[in-house]
């Protein structure tokens, strides 16, 4: 635990002497299909430093509502980023149709990586993740009970992929 303390304290030292203090914060809108859109819907992002990415999404998740909130670190260059990513909330759904149970939507972590590539001079860019959920208990006794039961599913993907396309509001 102290040694996870002490290295996020490094990450922030080096993130917030890495920036210019007189930059502008930045805010930025997209809308992409992913766990990181909250399904099929948006997403808003706001740099508080030129590193550091926070957001939070809601859309459809062919299910209901789905939403997450988290944060990015950036590796910027140029017009392109890596960054590592992390958030909670919806992470898995099971949809069924013609049943009194229709399904669930399913809450956790997720964790993963991320390239996004800036189109233009105003600010715009094409956003990618692959993203590793860390989906609970429940999530996997609704699925075996339903793969039990003779329920015709496909597995379960161990990974997620996301694309979404953001404006730079700001």
């Amino acid at each position: 635990m102290k040694t996870a303390l002490a290295s996020l304290l490094v990450i922030l030292s080096y993130t917030l002497h890495a920036q210019n203090l007189n930059s502008r914060h930045k805010i930025n809108i997209g809308l992409g299909v992913g766990m990181d859109y909250g399904g099929l819907g948006g997403r808003v992002t706001y740099l508080p430093i030129e590193r550091l990415g926070l957001f939070a999404c809601a859309g459809y998740n062919l299910n209901g509502v789905g939403y997450n909130a988290g944060a990015q670190f950036l590796f910027p260059k140029n017009r392109h980023a890596f960054y590592l990513t992390a958030m909670y909330g919806y992470n898995a759904v099971l949809v069924m149709t013609g049943d009194s149970n229709d399904g669930g939507i399913y809450y956790g972590v997720t964790a993963g990586v991320g390239y996004l590539f800036k189109i233009g001079s105003r600010g715009n860019f094409w956003n990618f993740e692959l993203l590793v959920p860390f989906r609970n208990s429940n999530f996997y006794d609704d699925y075996d009970a339903l793969n039990s039961m003779g329920t015709n599913m496909s597995a379960a993907l161990p990974v997620g992929f996301s694309v979404g396309y953001h404006f730079s509001v700001r």
